[in-house]
C-alpha cells in the first residue's frame, strides 16, 4: 500500500553533516560510536548494519522500544546517530532539531528531496525501506483473495486515502499479492545475510 524510506540522522551538535564525515569519525574512533533504532531486528537496524558494512565501519547498535524514545534521545544528545523512517524524521529534520545524513533507498525520498542517498554520498549498493502491505492467513481461498485485492485497489484509488498516506509520510503504491510475494522473495536473502553478518537474532 505504501513505502517510506529509512534515513540516517545525527544529533544537531555532532560535527558530522554527511556520510563521508561520519565514516571518517567512525574510523578515527573504532568501536566507540553508537546509533539507535526503533528496535532490535527492525528494518532500521537492518538498514543501519547494511549501510555501515558497505562503508567499512562498525557502530554499536542501541535498540529502543519505538521511534519516539530513540528520537527523544537523539535530540537530547544521549546518542549521536539513529536510523529511523523518513515519516518519523520529517518534522524533526524540517524544524532543525536533528540533521539528515543520508537515506538508505536507491533514490531520494519525495518527502525529503534535499537529502542525498547513500549511493550519492559514495556508498552504492543499498536499497532499504519500510513498506506497508495487507496480509491474511496462509491458505486463504483464491476467490476471497481476489475480492480483498479488488477492495484494496478501490481504496487505494481514492484520492483522500492517498493524501492521508502521503500526509503520514508514506508514498502510496498500487500492488497485489503477487507483487508483495515478489518483494519478500527479493528481500529475504538480503535480510538473512545481514542478520548473520551483524549477529542480529530474534529476542
Amino acid at each position: 500500500m505504501g513505502r517510506t524510506g529509512l534515513i540516517l540522522l545525527a544529533n544537531k551538535d555532532q560535527p558530522v553533516s554527511n556520510l563521508k564525515q561520519l565514516v571518517a569519525a567512525a574510523k578515527a574512533q573504532p568501536g566507540k560510536l553508537t546509533y539507535g533504532s526503533f528496535g532490535s531486528g527492525t528494518t532500521a537496524q537492518f538498514a543501519g548494519e547494511m549501510l555501515f558494512n558497505l562503508a567499512g565501519v562498525k557502530l554499536l547498535h542501541v535498540p529502543y522500544k519505538g521511534s519516539a524514545p530513540a528520537m527523544t534521545d537523539l535530540i537530547g544528545g544521549q546518542i549521536p546517530f539513529t536510523v529511523d523512517t523518513v515519516a518519523a524524521a520529517i518534522p524533526q529534520v524540517k524544524s532543525g532539531k536533528v540533521k539528515a545524513i543520508a537515506v538508505t533507498t536507491a533514490r531520494r525520498s519525495a518527502l525529503l528531496p534535499d537529502v542525498p542517498t547513500a549511493a550519492e554520498a559514495g556508498y552504492p549498493g543499498i536499497d532499504a525501506d519500510t513498506w506497508l502491505a495487507l496480509v491474511a492467513p496462509r491458505g486463504l481461498p483464491a476467490d476471497v483473495k481476489l475480492k480483498l485485492e479488488k477492495a484494496l485497489a478501490d481504496v487505494m484509488a481514492d484520492p483522500e486515502t492517498r493524501k492521508a498516506l502521503t500526509h503520514a509520510g508514506f508514498e502510496p503504491l498500487d500492488g497485489n499479492g503477487a507483487a508483495v510475494s515478489a518483494l519478500i522473495a527479493k528481500e529475504l536473502p538480503l535480510m538473512r545475510a545481514t542478520a548473520q553478518r551483524a549477529n542480529i537474532t530474534a529476542d
